[in-house]
């Protein structure tokens, strides 16, 4: 996996895209049902994307990261009216402390999680969403190139379904194919992309 300290060339190539699908069939699924709003954490916001859509669907918004840049190009971003809104938090997914939520949204950030800490992180992230609230974000496969590099945390399509166990699964991808990253590097991506609901 890329090494951390490459975060500023990520946080540039990717500053004021869109809200990734998942969050935004997400939140289209909360509409749907009559709801608008509530509170979201936004797990490994980066340059928040994530959380500035959800700001600007009448959310109020927990932006974590472990990077404290990250939280800055977050901050920068959210217009003054919206900022009451955003609260942020400088926090490792092991050491993050899942309060409750109607959102958990995780965009291309859990797979950077070392491999031993995902079951607790992940058991808190799933005791932390409300019921009838969602889960939306990705994990990546055991084929994704970067699942030899003895960082992060790789799943097979069992192994995703059994951790949803708890939820009720609105959208399940899975996807495969060569490509880049961000920046540029070439890699083989393998990645499910998921919108559960809690039971």
């Amino acid at each position: 996996m890329p090494r951390t300290d490459g975060w500023r060339a990520y946080y540039e190539a990717v500053k004021n895209g869109p809200p990734r699908a998942t969050l935004v069939k997400a939140l289209a699924l909360f509409e749907a049902h009559g709801e608008q709003g509530g509170f979201a954490v936004d797990l490994g916001c980066g340059v928040g994307n994530d959380a500035v859509a959800l700001l600007e669907h009448g959310w109020r918004v927990l932006a974590v990261d472990a990077e404290p840049e990250a939280l800055m190009f977050v901050r920068e971003r959210v217009p003054n009216q919206r900022a009451e809104h955003l609260e942020t938090r400088i926090a490792r997914f092991q050491d993050f402390d899942f309060p409750p939520a109607r959102l958990v949204n995780a965009s291309l950030s859990l797979p950077f999680c070392d491999d031993a800490d995902f079951p607790a992180v992940w058991r808190r992230l799933t005791a932390s969403v409300e019921r009838g609230g969602r889960f939306a974000g990705h994990l990546f496969g055991v084929r994704d190139s970067w699942a030899n590099s003895g960082n992060g945390n790789f799943h097979t399509l069992e192994g995703v379904q059994k951790l949803l166990d708890a939820f009720d699964v609105e959208f399940l991808d899975e996807q495969e194919y060569d490509g880049q990253t961000a920046t540029g590097t070439p890699k083989h991506w393998h990645v499910f992309s998921i919108v559960a609901r809690r039971l």
